[in-house]
């Protein structure tokens, strides 16, 4: 599968326990009385192995209710029942996840291992920050800016979990894993990347791109407040799609973006820039299918017009894209976006290099303790309604 063992991803994995239904910890000697695996140097609780195997429950479900015809959430018949992964490895779903779960156990003891090889240490200040966010987590919840006070306390308290296991596992473990990394691939590390490396990796990967959008329909109210969009005539839609295709003929004529996005301002008296720029990795870009294969197709310092969709939801792109070669300098100068451009260049060969050394770290398992928790502890029954409009569609 994806492992979540990334700099980004993995923490993400990691906070994922935070909201979880089931949430377990670990600490470097166990504070349970009982362990699920060691070295000579560490042991993890049995706690972290039921965070592991709820966290890989969790995504097992996903697949499941993805692929599955018959999944249910009323019953657990799917745990039974063959999944893929985002590797397209097929496996029984309860075996798959009690695998996943030694997996990322046994990544848990790779970390600590290979910093204690190389001799890193977390910083006062790198710790302290680790520990004071886990406390807020702990005391209040991660949505607490939000208004929403939801302490994690109060769901892992009643399994025995304390503050200490808790950052242990989330906050802390994710900076040492980016701590490695660096140590890893930053400057002066084991495989140290040059700027040369980064730079032509940030040329053949990254797009500087811009664009404004245009919508070939109309929003209503009406007096019941309910909202409805309405397509535009062909006459008020061709109008629309002629100003935005006059504007990429201008760009490419020689006219810049900026020229051409102040001219459509001034045109529509508009009192702001409607028009989005970003510099990004087109691999893991959030834009859409089709205005990512029109970046792809066209030619720096160029643009293009695209309609997206049809009917009540048609959108037409002004798209330009800018010249990637003239963002190198300024753009790996930022410490934040050298560290971005480094973690999507090496995260993965990372993610496979902890992966191949838990598949072959030596350590003692506790089966006895182990194999009581199975992938349907987690289970909890949610009986399946009949929507209103299924009822009238049966009558």
């Amino acid at each position: 599968m994806k492992s979540n063992l990334k700099i980004g991803s993995f923490l993400l994995a990691v906070l994922m326990c935070l909201t979880a239904v089931f949430a377990v910890g670990c600490v470097p000697t166990s504070l349970n009385k009982e362990w699920a695996y060691k070295t000579a140097d560490n042991e993890l609780a049995i706690g972290v192995y039921i965070y592991s195997l709820n966290l890989a429950y969790s995504q097992a479900q996903s697949y499941a209710s993805d692929q599955l015809d018959d999944y249910s959430t009323a019953n657990s018949d799917w745990l039974d029942k063959e999944i893929t992964d985002d590797d397209g490895n097929k496996q029984v779903a309860k075996d798959w996840i009690k695998e996943q779960a030694e997996t990322m156990c046994k990544s848990y003891l790779v970390i600590d291992e290979l910093l204690a090889k190389a001799n890193v240490t977390l910083s006062t200040a790198d710790t302290a920050a680790a520990e004071d966010q886990a406390e807020t987590y702990w005391n209040v919840g991660q949505y607490a800016a939000y208004g929403y006070i939801m302490p994690m306390k109060d769901d892992l308290e009643p399994y025995g979990i304390s503050l200490e296991s808790f950052a242990y596992v989330t906050t802390l473990y994710s900076t040492k894993y980016a701590k490695l990394f660096d140590s890893t691939y930053g400057k002066g590390g084991s495989q140290e990347v040059t700027d040369s490396e980064l730079t032509e990796f940030f040329k053949e990967n990254y797009v500087d791109y811009s664009y404004v959008t245009v919508n070939l329909y109309e929003s209503t109210t009406d007096e019941s407040g309910t909202a409805k969009d309405t397509a535009l005539s062909d006459e008020a839609a061709k109008k629309l799609t002629d100003e935005m295709d006059g504007y990429a003929k201008d760009i490419n004529n020689g006219s810049s973006f900026e020229t051409v996005i102040n001219k459509y301002i001034e045109n529509n008296n508009l009192e702001s820039d409607p028009s989005v720029s970003n510099v990004e990795n087109i691999n893991s870009s959030s834009l859409g299918e089709d205005v990512l294969n029109a970046l792809k197709e066209l030619k720096n310092n160029k643009a293009t017009t695209l309609k997206v969709g049809s009917g009540d939801s048609a959108v037409y792109y002004l798209i330009y894209k800018n010249d990637i070669n003239n963002d190198v300098d300024d753009y790996i100068k930022s410490d934040t976006n050298r560290t971005t451009v480094l973690s999507n260049m090496k995260s993965d060969d990372f993610k496979d290099y902890i992966k191949d050394l838990a598949d072959k770290l030596e350590c003692e398992a506790n089966t006895s303790v182990i194999d009581k928790y199975k992938a349907d502890l987690f289970f909890v029954a949610v009986e399946e309604t009949t929507s209103a409009d299924d009822a009238d569609s049966e009558e």
